[in-house]
């Protein structure tokens, strides 16, 4: 009976295999190089982008062309920019206005009010968030809303806890940003594990607003800190190397919330610590 022989040449996936009678009868050609496929390459993107082969999406901003990755990179970081700015004058505004102040922290309902305001906007950007200019409109209310949130918050604390805690904010996004952008590594696969943390956040939050317990805030606080910190990273690199040059409102919305949430638990950790 006569025997196969064993072509160690020949790929399976490339090509036609030979038949039986052409393996036989020693009619084993090598396989065209037309048939072959041409390896993988690497769309190198340049920089703080991955390459196709490190699990970026193909369709992602790293793969476009240096002029809309540069484009996308300054309409994020401008729009953030007015975002911060907008809060900060609105922040300032109510913080040092006495009367506003005072009617802030006597009316608690007003809270309530802009967290859910920011909720119904926050939804309706998520739906026109490819719609311009409906997205740019819909953008300036909800940090008009949660510029006004913030200021509310602020308004409870001390001048010297609320400069403390944005100097430390500023510091640690700062240096998450430089280990996001030079870090290879891929943080999307870590997605389950921070939701399910967030949603453990929320419910130590809800417990928290019936016990009362200002060591149970303080080690909720901690767990925010630390919990949005990672948060950070992970939109960061999912901005950088998951998103479409067509998402910049998306990669504003997750950012701008990373850092303000941020800014908050920093606040109240650092408001427990000046009060003992």
């Amino acid at each position: 009976m006569a025997s196969i022989p064993l072509l160690t040449d020949q790929d399976p996936e490339l090509g036609n295999l030979p038949s039986y009678d052409d393996v036989t009868e020693g009619r084993n050609k090598p396989a065209s190089s037309n048939n072959r496929r041409d390896s993988p390459k690497k769309l190198r993107a340049g920089g703080i982008f991955r390459t196709l082969d490190e699990t970026c999406d193909a369709n992602s901003v790293a793969f476009a062309h240096v002029s809309i990755r540069l484009g996308f990179l300054r309409k994020v970081l401008g729009i953030l920019s007015f975002q911060f700015l907008l809060t900060l004058v609105v922040c300032v505004a109510l913080y040092l206005t006495p009367n506003v102040r005072g009617f802030l922290q006597e009316q608690p309902w007003i809270l309530f009010l802009t967290i859910i305001a920011s909720f119904g906007m926050l939804i309706s950007m998520f739906v026109y968030a490819h719609t311009v200019p409906i997205n740019y409109f819909l953008l300036g209310g909800w940090t008009i809303t949660q510029a006004s949130m913030v200021g509310v918050i602020v308004a409870s604390f001390n001048v010297e806890v609320v400069i403390q805690a944005l100097l430390l904010t500023a510091v640690v996004v700062t240096g998450l940003f430089v280990y996001t952008l030079q870090s290879k590594r891929d943080f999307r696969k870590y997605h389950a594990l921070l939701f399910t943390l967030l949603c453990i956040f929320l419910v130590g939050t809800c417990v928290q607003i019936i016990l009362m317990s200002p060591m149970f805030n303080f080690m909720m606080s901690l767990f925010g800190a630390a919990l949005f910190s990672v948060y950070l990273v992970f939109d960061i690199d999912m901005i950088m190397n998951h998103y479409s040059e067509e998402d910049y409102i998306l990669a504003c919305i997750t950012i701008y919330l990373d850092i303000i949430n941020l800014f908050i638990e920093l606040l109240k950790i650092l408001n427990e610590i000046n009060r003992h």
